[in-house]
């Protein structure tokens, strides 16, 4: 598969993590391990639902330490097992339209020499969009949840 990249519109962080492609699919694709790692604490992925294949469930319930509850509801749009996860909130299960949406999430995973690459895209429809992403503090709440994930991973690649 192959997904382009707008500097005008996407964001992204790539990093190798000292861990296998697998334990990172399972954090991503089992909801008691994504609300282990999946925003930054003090924060609380207080729920999940993942149906990881085509057209499957994908939400999330999240709670900021001030209280505040984020829930997204979205689609699985392509999944490949230690491989591939793309999400959007543009369409709920079942590639069903919904009217707005936030962004559509790539990650890709691929095995290197010491680990794997983690390749996280966060897709936007406008440079606005990128912008108040950009302002809610991307690089750094994504970057911190990435290590949360891969300290996750490697307790499941150790057990």
């Amino acid at each position: 598969m192959y997904f382009s990249f707008s500097k005008e519109t996407d964001l992204e962080i790539d990093r190798v993590l000292n861990v296998s492609p697998m334990a990172i699919w399972r954090c991503w694709s089992e909801p008691d391990l994504l609300q282990k790692w999946f925003c930054p604490k003090p924060a609380l992925a207080e729920e999940a639902r993942i149906n990881p294949t085509p057209g499957g469930e994908f939400y999330t319930r999240l709670r900021s330490p001030n209280g505040n509850i984020v829930e997204t509801s979205g689609c699985v749009l392509a999944a490949s097992p230690a491989r591939l996860m793309v999400i959007s909130d543009r369409l709920s299960p079942g590639f069903h339209p919904r009217r707005s949406g936030f962004l559509t999430t790539v990650i890709m995973l691929s095995a290197e020499v010491v680990g794997t690459r983690y390749i996280a895209r966060a897709l936007h429809t406008t440079p606005d969009q990128k912008k108040k992403h950009e302002d809610m503090g991307f690089h750094d709440g994504w970057g911190r949840a990435i290590t949360q994930l891969g300290e996750l991973a490697q307790q499941l690649d150790r057990g």
